[in-house]
């Protein structure tokens, strides 16, 4: 049960606002449909400015029966949920755009044996089974004062913030298996937007325009606050470098060609608890529907299962 019942945890995760198109990746169902479409160990694209890799979304695990039982009876039991069309084309549109070019999405699909219209079935399937996962699982798991404080006081490390910076980034994508001639064009392309950057031209603007990042492209780049723990070593250890409101001269990640502008720094310290506190009730909270999803994962595993319909 151990695969099953993680995705069931991702599942409740998503109430506290998982990355829709990620949680549905990672649903066993859709994995055992589509797993083969990722490969194995490659970079599929950049989300957040973070890596996203195909060995988090890989398909050959081996099921144990339990785990196949489990799958089933959630897609039978949620396949009268109604489901939103335009979220799902959307979660297909971010998978899609996750292979860079409408042909390899094609190619990738055809190696798998799928067609557009079975992945956006298959996706419809995993949104009807968060959906009726997300009813089983009280909301009313509030914690109270007296239960967050202990925490906090029991926890006090978890709160020590890290130095955070905020920054935009322009990303042309180059992992390490492209080919060389591929990546002789990103390095040219990337300097002749260090030089657009350093005749006026705002990162903005040209993150709008020509930036692979398709997480951030349309806020301009913007990367958010992040800490080195979110970040490639390779690139936190560039934007360290700069000052805020300075730009970074062009760099090569392991993902491929990055400009930062580093807009906001944050220094090291210790959250106080009213700074903490909401944090706090949602972990107490989550871990309360941790407990009910595990008991429903194991109900949902067990061959014998019926639901009146």
């Amino acid at each position: 049960m151990g695969k099953f019942r993680l995705c069931i945890l991702i599942a409740v995760a998503g109430l506290a606002g998982v990355i829709c198109s990620e949680l549905l990746c990672r649903w066993a169902v859709f994995r055992g449909a589509a797993g083969h479409l990722f490969g194995r160990g490659r970079l599929i694209a950049v989300a957040s400015g973070a890596g996203l890799y195909e060995k988090d979304l890989t398909g050959d695990e081996i099921f144990t029966a339990s785990e196949l039982v489990a799958a089933e009876n959630l897609r039978r039991t949620a396949r009268n949920e109604q489901t939103d069309a335009a979220k799902v084309d959307r979660e297909l549109s971010l998978l899609r755009a996750q292979f860079g070019s409408e042909k390899a999405f094609i190619r990738a699909l055809g190696l798998s044996g799928l067609s557009r219209l079975s992945l956006r079935e298959k996706m419809a399937d995993q949104f009807r089974a968060r959906q009726w996962i997300e009813k089983q699982i009280p909301r009313e798991t509030t914690a109270t004062d007296e239960e967050c404080r202990k925490f906090y006081e029991a926890h006090r490390e978890l709160f020590a913030q890290p130095v955070r910076f905020r920054a935009s980034h322009l990303f042309l994508a180059a992992p390490e298996e492209t080919p060389p001639e591929v990546v002789g064009s990103k390095q040219k392309a990337i300097e002749a937007l260090a030089l657009r950057l350093a005749r006026g031209e705002s990162l903005a603007q040209l993150a709008a325009e020509a930036s692979e990042d398709e997480a951030t492209k349309s806020r301009g780049g913007d990367l958010g606050f992040f800490s080195a723990s979110r970040m490639p070593p390779e690139f936190f250890a560039e934007v360290e470098k700069l000052h805020t409101g300075e730009t970074s001269k062009p760099f090569r990640s392991h993902l491929g060609f990055h400009i930062v502008q580093v807009t906001e720094i944050k220094t090291a310290r210790l959250l106080g608890f009213e700074e903490a506190r909401g944090e706090i009730a949602l972990a107490i909270a989550n871990g309360r529907r941790a407990l009910i999803a595990e008991a429903l994962a194991e109900t949902l595993g067990r061959a014998d299962y019926a639901r009146a319909d």
